[in-house]
């Protein structure tokens, strides 16, 4: 737009917004026309007034509206754009992912939180705050990797104190004892002994 344009060239202190004249929505056009052809202004894309019809503004087609949705969700699938939207958000915790089924270089995205992580990756964050505060070894879902990138300040390790005590608390190694056969096993959390031994 050739206002944009000139705000950009000229600097916004070479420009003021006046407010020209106060009037009734029923005489709104006929002082619009007037004010055109008193002032001819040349940043007005539109020269009459009206047109298209203000009171609806910019309709665009549905073919056009569907283009425009494929795209935004192409874009929302990119691991680019993702990771740029993600570094744009800054916390004291960024995390890098690697994926072992992507080609090099989207293979190893970062984001700018474990929850921004999961969402990206469509899991749940409890599997990247296990992996990395456990210190797992295999990949998650057998495929993903995580590592993280510290940015210093007291935000930081409040962050990772936090989460790491919540980990901890919920993978608690548990102790199950055969009453029958008297053999003992240990399960590194209450969820994996629940699902070996088939309680419910």
């Amino acid at each position: 737009m050739p206002i944009y344009v000139a705000l950009l060239k000229y600097g916004y202190h070479n420009f003021s917004f006046t407010i020209l004249d106060i009037c009734g929505i029923d005489s709104l056009m006929s002082r619009e026309k007037h004010f055109f052809e008193v002032y001819s202004p040349e940043y007005n894309i539109l020269k009459t007034p009206g047109s298209p019809d203000r009171g609806s503004g910019w309709k665009h087609s549905e073919a056009t509206i569907e283009n425009m949705r494929v795209a935004a969700s192409k874009r929302l699938e990119s691991w680019e754009f993702l990771t740029k939207l993600s570094k744009a958000q800054s916390t004291g915790i960024e995390v890098e992912v690697t994926d072992l089924e992507a080609q090099a270089p989207n293979n190893t995205p970062t984001y700018h939180a474990i929850r921004a992580a999961a969402r990206a990756l469509g899991i749940d964050k409890r599997y990247i705050e296990h992996y990395i505060y456990l210190k797992q070894d295999k990949p998650v879902l057998g495929r993903y990797t995580f590592k993280l990138n510290l940015k210093s300040g007291a935000c930081a390790d409040k962050s990772i104190k936090l989460i790491s005590e919540k980990v901890q608390k919920t993978s608690m190694k548990v102790e199950v004892t055969n009453v029958d056969t008297q053999e003992v096993t240990v399960y590194s959390s209450i969820t994996t002994a629940a699902n070996t031994s088939n309680f419910n």
